[in-house]
């Protein structure tokens, strides 16, 4: 399981036996919607400031860093159908390399405080089937936008993959639990989903 502590990276740590099934994690992920929703829109926010300011400022290496997590994905999609934790590691790379490219160090600090508290729930939405090559298209959208110093076509890009994974997400939370809210819902909700307690997924254990 990957781990991410603020200010020191991402570890690798053991995960309870049983935890890697899907259904569980797509139970965890219906259990928490509110939750994920709302750190949903906090990451979406920015990491498209991220990308518009990288589109401006990102130097060559910070490029060629992007342009690497990109072909680290590409390369192990060419190959298998990556696990949820591989699936985890690569996406964050790339948004990692995003945020450190926007050339401000405050925007990446709060990028990796929000994307450790999105830790479990992103492992989540990476067993949801086509994920991760949706992923892939979106950062390869992303790369381009910056590389061709546009802003406002790499805060789109951003946007849309975003919108995506709110759309995944969505779907696959009503498949695991029916009769769940929709999207529109969790706004009139937005209090009792900042009170919201994510409990470990770690604690959950399979049918």
């Amino acid at each position: 399981m990957l781990e991410v502590k603020r200010g020191m990276g991402c570890y690798v740590r053991r995960r309870p036996e049983g935890v890697g099934s899907a259904s569980v994690w797509l139970s965890w992920l219906a259990t928490y919607r509110d939750r994920v929703l709302s750190t949903l829109e906090v990451t979406a926010a920015l990491q498209a400031e991220a990308a518009a300011l990288a589109a401006r400022r990102a130097s060559e290496r910070g490029i060629a860093r992007l342009q690497d997590a990109v072909e680290r994905m590409s390369a192990v999609l060419s190959e298998r159908e990556p696990t949820p934790d591989e699936a985890l590691e690569l996406d964050l790379s790339f948004h990692q390399a995003l945020c450190e490219a926007s050339g401000n160090p405050l925007l990446a600090h709060l990028a990796a405080d929000v994307e450790a508290a999105m830790e479990a729930a992103r492992r989540g939405i990476m067993t949801i089937p086509g994920r991760i090559e949706r992923s892939y298209r979106a950062h390869r959208a992303i790369l381009d936008a910056v590389r061709n110093r546009d802003s406002a076509a790499a805060r789109q890009a951003v946007a849309s993959h975003v919108q995506t994974l709110i759309e995944d997400y969505g779907t696959e939370a009503l498949r695991a639990r029916p009769g769940l809210p929709d999207e529109k819902d969790h706004a009139k909700r937005g209090a009792s989903a900042r009170h919201q307690s994510l409990k470990s997924p770690e604690d959950v254990t399979p049918d």
